[in-house]
């Protein structure tokens, strides 16, 4: 698309994860939601940096190749840090395990307990091993997040270097509207 505004595009979808993921936690307690949100959750990922790579940086802007080259460049080992190989793993060879657990919850002010479900995650030769659901869910919080603020840093450099159209559009809060 010759109009679209590629930085812009990718910051909305980098909002977009971050909302998908903190929504998945009131899904996260069974093995069959956790799964379900880990898949999406890495192919999300995966996706938001490949298009910076593929598409957007190939983009004939070159303001826009240089800043994204730079950044990757940058931060490269702290993309890889967040999932490694897991998601290869666990969508190409199905390396990925849910499992639930059950504990007790004492209710001392009515002298009972109740049941309390949990789900952990395993991906096969990572660092991903019976990590709670939430611990999974916040690694995928920081990761996402981490993309989004990359897309703000590449934007800053890319302003500098004399970018223009393919730049974020500026905040504007309530208050300018009135």
């Amino acid at each position: 698309m010759a109009g679209s505004n590629l930085l812009q595009e990718l910051f909305l979808k980098a909002g977009y994860c971050l909302g998908s993921a903190e929504s998945a936690r009131g899904f996260i307690n069974s093995p069959g939601g956790l799964w379900y949100h880990a898949i999406g959750l890495f192919n999300a990922f995966y996706s938001l940096n490949e298009e910076m790579v593929k598409r957007t940086q190939n983009s004939t802007d070159t303001n826009l190749n240089a800043a994204i080259v730079v950044w990757r460049a940058n931060n490269k080992e702290k993309i890889d840090s967040f999932f490694g190989k897991a998601r290869q793993i666990a969508t190409h060879r199905g390396g990925i395990y849910t499992e639930e657990f059950q504990h007790w919850e004492i209710d001392h002010a009515n002298d009972t307990e109740h049941p309390y479900m949990l789900s952990y995650v395993t991906v096969v030769d990572t660092d991903i091993k019976r990590m709670e659901g939430s611990d999974f869910i916040d690694l995928c919080l920081r990761a996402m997040t981490f993309m989004r603020e990359g897309i703000l840093e590449i934007d800053a450099d890319y302003r500098a270097r004399g970018g223009g159209q393919h730049a974020l559009p500026p905040v504007f809060s309530d208050e300018d509207l009135f």
